[in-house]
């Protein structure tokens, strides 16, 4: 996970709780989009379409990448 330390004046600004529950419930639904993309890889690979499985499974790494830095993100915010 890419680290970023922000200057003092950035992080003593307070986020509204509404906006921090917006961002929880966009990782919820990129969550739930992730499950729902589960079988895809199988389907490919049951058809043997190797380079497919391949190139979806990098996208996969890719999307959970982005999902574990924004959670890290959320704890961050709701530590505030």
């Amino acid at each position: 996970m890419q680290f970023t330390e922000l200057n003092t004046e950035v992080q003593n600004i307070a986020i509204p709780e509404s906006i921090v529950n917006i961002f929880a419930q966009s990782l919820r639904a990129n969550f739930e989009a992730l499950t729902f993309d589960v079988d895809t890889s199988l389907e490919l690979f049951e058809n043997q379409e190797y380079t497919q499985v391949k190139t979806h499974l990098q996208a996969s790494i890719q999307q959970m990448q982005y999902l574990l830095n924004n959670v890290g993100l959320l704890g961050e915010l709701e530590n505030k």
